[in-house]
């Protein structure tokens, strides 16, 4: 024992992300003979076959065998004992995350008995309440994916759905379970994966981890245990494929066409669209049975023609600007030449032009690993993505020839050591690290800092340049102790967290008119500092303890804890200032350099699973319940709200400034600088969420595997956006006179969820692999999931957030999702054309892939645009209409694209009073979507073969509808129309029937 305590307390230092079976799975049962009776010292020994590594266990007095930490992979189990004959399993699969168990009856005999796995009983999860999916190798290899993003298929995951089609389902668009996207959880290899700044990895990075680099992963939806759940959300983690003793490897190409594409209901013509993605892997021995490598490439080019529409000058008049004031000339060659005559406006001209959406990425991975004793093992493993995307940058929904450049350059890697102290005692110690970067240029034709907005024409952008770049460090250690009927798991974790974010100068010019224009009369003008690079530093700390405990050996207690500390942010330059009423007294202003708050010492989450495998059943049944709290940190980008205020605004008007033309630079010099303050609660509290579920698991004919659950969770402190300062309605003024109304984030939200869930699934067997899911569920929220980017709204009445409880902005009643592998019964070894020929080659390794998707509207929020002189407290954000009594929110004619939502049934407000109008009262339109692939194998050799694949993304070309126009205010014959679909990119899901073509050579 005094060993055991030692080796934990060397440990602790190493640090971090505690996940001691994120990347890993683990092999336990029970060994009887015939009566009944436990036979204890059996040894167990567990080959892998893809690399002849082993690993050894014994059964304990009472019979039970634990093997922890396996790495992924299908192995030979061989038990045996003195006096018993021996039994040997063949194709045990161990996945991630999961605990796959043998229970074994020893014959009184000699000689070997040989058994094949097959069916699902094996896969039931009778150690946890955990619920969610794992993504084998097969369904990466073979489903098919628009844009081969491998986030994709996270959405197949019980409780989950794609929310945000126009992001391309990737890691931003997939929420679980009532919860936001940023309460999901990124590991790979047991490594953070997320992008830092802002979260989720940027929309436009689709190759952070290429598929060919995921052996599998696995999505837990809800109630992960102590040792994986480290946020409130879903728990999401890849596991990166090694070398084996045999080379092997692919070499691919996946190509896109428009000439293939359907056309979007919105576009008059189909653009211009090319899409090619091409890499290839190899793996292989370095060193038979020690040393292997793997590494792999994928790259990304697209090309999107888009039309661009605008309003600019027309020759005459900018012969006219030019000859009347020389200064504004680099304004006035910035528009491009119009073409077609403006009704009303002579001196304008609309612009009719091409411009093109390009995406550019390169991906790659290497890994090596090596066995240095059978009791020692270590890997490394380095993944570096470079994106670049360049797209015309849009001005009130209108585009000249703008651009914004993006550019991201993710990297992850990680060194892990796993020892073998005894088949008792496991130790694993990693080092990770993890960047992100989300650099965005706006480049305009003017080359200035300022944006140029004139009446009748399309603003000009300004040029302008913001960067971010995160960092995290992590060191990991987890010890795993069998002792008897527990399996006892440690973790700590440290964590270092860098954010590096900036931007430069920016500003506005307005001009009142045309003829003010000609003459350069500047009506306004603006101005922002350049915000200095600032450099937020913290550290996190984490823990966790859990013991598996086998009551019985049908009752499996599954009890756990898990800390977090994380810390409060500070700046390495000591720049930004604080800004909270609360703690800072009437100045707001707390001081520069002054702490962003204090941290919480109290996030101990208690974790609870019972999992009961009922023997009158046969053992095909697990009956499982749990409960559990989680807190997290929530968004890193959402706490760096002190640095806006270091920077000044400048202000100029004609009134103020007489004179006042271009160049501005002149008249700053006699102007004050003003901050707008941003304020943060610095008494901040860590959001929590507590879980809860009942599930019943039964394993059923045909190698399927059958889940019902009932899941509830309760969000607790979650991100809150609102306003300070706002008028008293009263008495008319603000508490504090010398602010305005000022925008203010803190943790004071809440929200519910509750959903059924049934599921269906079959492993890849026999040819035919098959997962359905079916989800309703209710998410109701005060204005936040959990997180911020389209996850939280600020108040319509900022004293009354009670006042926004309602179905959450993504909330979705019932989801469907099913995918599909089958490879049809001909060709040799199939059930018919078997014997060789030309039909068995014609009609022989064929294989369907399928998915199809489906859910319910979103709700939707209807708002009215009103003046600040007639709501009470000021605050003209997120208002909402009053309800006509008695009128149906559904047209006399019902619902349709030209008009959803009834406009008669909402009026605007009384002035000095608010909206009755609940949040959230209409459905957006449901959408369904089928995808279809068909594959052709030819084997050119023994161990070479090529496939050729045909891929149609929504089949059937059904028109994906977007939401409609939901504010009342609109013009006439605009509120409640759809004018756009759910997705307007080239990629993801929701688009026109599209067409994929591939080749792909395996060895």
């Amino acid at each position: 024992m005094l060993k055991v305590l030692w080796l934990t307390c060397g440990f602790l230092w190493l640090a971090s992300n505690l996940f001691a079976q994120v990347d890993r799975g683990s092999l336990m049962g029970t060994v009887k003979d015939p009566s009944g009776l436990a036979v204890p010292g059996a040894n167990v020994s567990a080959v892998r076959n893809s690399s002849g590594q082993g690993r050894q266990g014994i059964s304990s007095a009472t019979g039970t065998y634990d093997i922890p930490e396996l790495a992924v992979g299908t192995y030979t189990v061989i038990i045996s004992a003195r006096g018993f004959q021996s039994v040997r399993y063949e194709n045990v699969e161990v996945a991630m995350e999961h605990t796959t168990t043998l229970n074994t009856i020893l014959s009184v005999s000699g000689g070997t008995e040989r058994v094949e796995v097959i069916g699902t009983s094996e896969q039931l999860e009778e150690n946890s309440n955990t619920l969610g999916a794992r993504i084998e190798r097969k369904q990466l290899d073979e489903l098919l994916l628009n844009g081969r993003n491998w986030a994709t298929l996270t959405a197949l995951a019980p409780l989950s759905v794609d929310t945000d089609y126009n992001s391309s389902s990737n890691q931003r668009s997939i929420r679980v379970a009532g919860r936001g996207r940023d309460d999901n959880n990124f590991t790979y290899d047991g490594v953070d994966a997320t992008n830092i700044i802002n979260q989720a990895q940027q929309p436009y990075v689709r190759l952070a981890v290429p598929l060919d680099t995921i052996q599998e992963f696995r999505v837990v939806s809800m109630l992960a245990t102590a040792e994986t759940g480290a946020t409130a959300g879903a728990q999401m983690a890849v596991i990166s494929p090694s070398g084996t003793n045999q080379f092997h490897g692919d070499a691919f190409e996946f190509v896109r066409n428009d000439i293939f594409d359907a056309r979007n209901f919105i576009d008059p013509t189909k653009p211009p669209f090319r899409l090619n993605q091409f890499g290839g892997a190899l793996g292989g021995p370095i060193t038979s049975g020690k040393t292997f490598f793997f590494g792999a490439y994928e790259g990304y080019r697209q090309i999107l023609g888009q039309t661009l529409v605008g309003y600019v000058p027309t020759a005459a008049f900018s012969q006219q600007v030019a000859a009347q004031s020389p200064a504004l000339t680099s304004v006035l060659n910035a528009y491009p030449q119009g073409s077609l005559a403006v009704a009303g406006n002579p001196d304008a001209a609309e612009f009719l032009g091409y411009g093109r959406q390009l995406g550019n990425e390169d991906s790659g991975m290497t890994r090596m690993d090596h066995q240095f004793s059978a009791r020692t093992t270590a890997f490394v493993r380095f993944n570096v993505d470079r994106a670049v995307s360049s797209v015309p940058l849009a001005s009130s929904s209108q585009y000249l020839e703008d651009l914004q450049v993006l550019n991201s350059s993710p990297e992850n890697g990680t060194v892990e050591l796993l020892h073998i102290f005894s088949p008792q005692l496991v130790n694993e110690a990693k080092f990770g690290f993890n960047r992100s970067t989300a650099d965005t240029t706006d480049v305009n034709r003017t080359g200035s800092l300022y944006a140029f907005s004139v009446p009748g024409f399309t603003t000009l952008n300004n040029d302008r340049i913001s960067i971010g770049a995160g960092n995290t460090f992590a060191g990991i250690d987890n010890l795993t102790k069998i002792h008897g009927r527990n399996v006892i798991k440690a973790g700590v974790e440290i964590r270092r967290v860098q954010m590096n974010q900036g931007k430069t100068a920016s500003g506005t010019i307005t001009f009142a008119s045309l003829s003010a224009f000609a003459a350069d009369q500047v009506s306004t003008a603006k101005y922002t500092q350049p915000q200095p690079i600032n450099g937020l530093r913290k550290f996190m700390y984490f823990g966790y303890l859990q013991d598996e405990f086998k009551w019985r050996p049908d009752l499996t207690l599954n009890l756990g804890a898990r800390y977090s500390f994380f810390n409060i942010f500070h700046e390495v330059y000591g720049r930004p200032n604080p800004f909270d009423f609360e703690t800072c007294g009437p100045q707001g202003y707390c001081g520069v350099g002054a702490s962003f708050g204090q941290p919480t010492y109290r996030d101990l989450d208690p974790r609870l699973a019972i999992a009961w495998t009922p023997p009158r059943l046969g053992g095909k049944t697990v009956i499982r319940t749990g409960y559990g709290t989680y807190h997290q940190d929530g968004q890193l980008d959402d706490q760096n709200v002190p640095e806006s205020n270091e920077v000044e605004n400048f202000s100029l008007s004609s009134k103020t400034t007489p004179g006042l033309t271009y160049p501005i630079d002149p008249f700053l010099s006699d102007t004050t600088g003003v901050i707008s303050p941003s304020a943060m609660a610095r008494r901040r509290k860590d959001m929590y969420v507590t879980q809860w579920g009942l599930s019943v698991q039964q394993s059923l004919p045909l190698g399927l595997a059958g889940t019902v659950a009932y899941v509830g969770s309760k969000g607790t402190r979650l991100l809150t956006l609102s306003y300070v300062n706002v008028l008293n309605p009263l008495t008319g003024l603000p508490p504090y006179p010398q602010f305005g109304q000022i925008s203010w984030r803190g943790n004071d939200s809440n929200s519910t969820y509750e959903g059924l869930a049934a599921g269906l699934q079959r492993e890849f067997r026999r040819g035919l692999l098959f997962s359905l899911n079916y989800t309703w569920s209710h998410e109701i929220d005060d204005g936040s999931m959990g997180s911020g980017d389209g996850d939280s709204l600020t108040p319509e009445i900022v004293a009354c957030r009670a006042c926004d409880r309602a179905s959450g902005i993504w909330d979705v009643r019932q989801v469907v999702n099913s995918n599909l592998v089958y490879e049809l019964p001909f060709g040799p070894g199939k059930p018919y054309l078997n014997q060789p020929g030309a039909l068995a080659k014609l009609f022989g390794a064929w294989e369907l892939t399928s998915i199809v998707a489906a859910h319910s509207g979103f709700p939707i929020n209807i708002t009215v645009d009103r003046s600040s002189s007639v709501v009470p407290d000021g605050n003209t954000n997120n208002q909402r209409p009053d309800r006509v009594p008695g009128i149906s929110l559904i047209p006399p004619g019902g619902a349709t694209p030209s008009e959803w939502i009834n406009p008669a049934a909402f009026t605007v407000p009384a002035a000095g009073t608010f909206g009755n109008a609940g949040r959230d009262l209409a459905r957006a339109p449901y959408l369904w979507q089928a995808d279809l692939g068909a594959c052709k194998r030819i084997n050119l050799k023994e161990s070479l073969q090529l496939q050729f694949r045909v891929e149609a993304f929504n089949i059937f070309n059904r028109d994906q509808l977007g939401a409609p126009l939901s504010d009342i205010s609109s013009g006439p014959g605009e509120f409640g129309v759809i004018t756009q679909p759910v997705n307007t990119t080239p990629i993801g899901a929701g688009t026109p029937r599209q067409i994929q073509l591939a080749l792909r050579m395996e060895f």
